[in-house]
């Protein structure tokens, strides 16, 4: 070996971009050209970006465009243009391929095992909100003095379904508190696995296209767990975690709007464990029968006519005779395609359809607000903005990003280059 001459290699971090001149050795036989210590540096074509600005290049573009990021890391490095914001792109969907091909490789390898059912699932540990939903504490008085007269009614400033609640555990447990009472919401049974999931669109470059971001929240009394993806591969992704986290005793409860994709994958997931369950959501199926009822009724006073009914019907889980007021309408109707759509939509989804009273009276699920927390939580704060358009890599590489760091697998993933496993180690 004999030296050749220099090659620059420059090195871009948080303090600043510096550039080494290295010696370049030349083979005395035929071979290529080496540098001393290529072994031990990361793959580059004239820049290596450190590990802490690519964490910055992937944090920050969460919650800010890519030209403030890019801003933001040139005052931070006191450099002007230190990283492009087309480096800053390539950053995040290239960490966000790392991520889903990690995801994809544990879910083909846990669906080869036969003992799935009894590892353990990578949640995060549940905690207590901070605040849990209740009526306003000045009601309290107005509450207490109801149940001690009997009355049936509800008081001013109670729902009628609250109220129903709270006569039907203070029957069933007569030294409840009325303080005790404002708080009856649904909880996650210990022997239940609760699941919800949702399709959320972004926006393309070019009119009227969309990508297709699904995401879902998955809940057990020990904790819970985000996820997220496109197509197929999210499908087996939450195929597996719920396996994961229902073992062979625990019960499934699925909520969701009900979409074909999520029936059919529903019906995959009966097969590998009887013990499932689906249920429509509730605000879905009323702002569905909202939407049609505008175009099949004439005005606002016809449809208020034919919704409180209809929605009444539905309420209490008779999708039959909900059927049966849309079939007596038709004479009514101004739009009959429509109201053939309303009429198929309940058909198609009349399983799925429960008893709502029944079940918010005892203190069970009805809706689906868990994921769509999680949809503005991974999706729609950052990538649902006015004016904004996406590539498919991009949106769904931030959707992983921000996906990996609600799990609480960041810090893991950038100090060890781990992506948080489904299964507990």
């Amino acid at each position: 070996m004999q030296a050749d001459g220099h090659a620059c290699v420059t090195v871009v971090s948080r303090f600043g971009t510096l550039s080494l001149a290295r010696q370049v050795f030349a083979p005395s036989a035929e071979g290529t050209h080496a540098m001393p210590g290529n072994c031990v540096l990361p793959p580059h074509h004239g820049m290596i970006i450190t590990r802490g600005l690519q964490e910055l290049a992937c944090l920050l573009p969460q919650d800010l465009s890519f030209d403030t990021v890019t801003r933001l890391l040139a005052w931070q490095t006191q450099e002007p243009q230190t990283v492009s914001d087309t480096t800053v792109r390539t950053l995040v969907r290239t960490h966000g391929q790392i991520i889903r091909q990690a995801e994809h490789a544990e879910v083909v390898a846990l669906l080869e095992r036969d003992d799935l059912a009894t590892l353990t699932p990578q949640l995060v540990p549940a905690q207590q909100p901070r605040r849990r939903a209740g009526w306003p504490a000045a009601l309290t008085a107005a509450v207490d003095t109801a149940l001690i007269a009997g009355t049936l009614r509800a008081p001013p400033g109670v729902t009628v379904a609250d109220w129903e609640r709270v006569l039907t555990v203070r029957r069933a447990e007569h030294e409840r508190s009325v303080e005790e009472l404002r708080r009856l919401g649904p909880e996650v049974a210990p022997d239940q696995v609760l699941a919800t999931t949702d399709e959320v669109l972004t926006r393309k470059l070019a009119r009227r296209r969309f990508n297709e971001l699904r995401t879902a929240r998955v809940m057990t009394t020990e904790g819970s767990r985000y996820l997220s993806g496109t197509g197929e591969g999210f499908l087996l992704l939450l195929l597996v975690m719920i396996l994961l986290s229902a073992g062979h005793q625990r019960m499934v409860l699925l909520i969701a709007d009900g979409a074909r994709w999520i029936r059919a994958w529903f019906a995959a997931l009966q097969v590998l464990h009887s013990r499932s369950t689906m249920i429509l959501d509730w605000f879905h199926l009323r702002k569905r029968c909202a939407e049609l009822g505008s175009m099949i009724c004439h005005g606002r006073k016809a449809k208020a006519a034919l919704m409180r009914p209809l929605l009444r019907h539905l309420w209490c889980g008779d999708v039959q005779a909900a059927i049966t007021l849309l079939d007596a309408y038709r004479p009514q109707a101004r739009n009959v395609e429509r109201l053939e759509e309303l009429i198929e939509y309940l058909r198609d989804r009349q399983p799925y359809i429960p008893n709502y009273r029944e079940r918010r009276r005892n203190r069970q699920y009805i809706g689906s607000g868990h994921v769509e927390k999680a949809n503005d939580l991974i999706v729609a704060k950052r990538q649902k903005g006015a004016g904004m358009h996406w590539s498919e890599e991009t949106s769904d590489a931030l959707a992983a990003l921000r996906t990996l760091m609600l799990n609480g697998g960041w810090d893991r993933y950038w100090r060890h280059r781990e992506v948080l496993p489904l299964v507990a180690t």
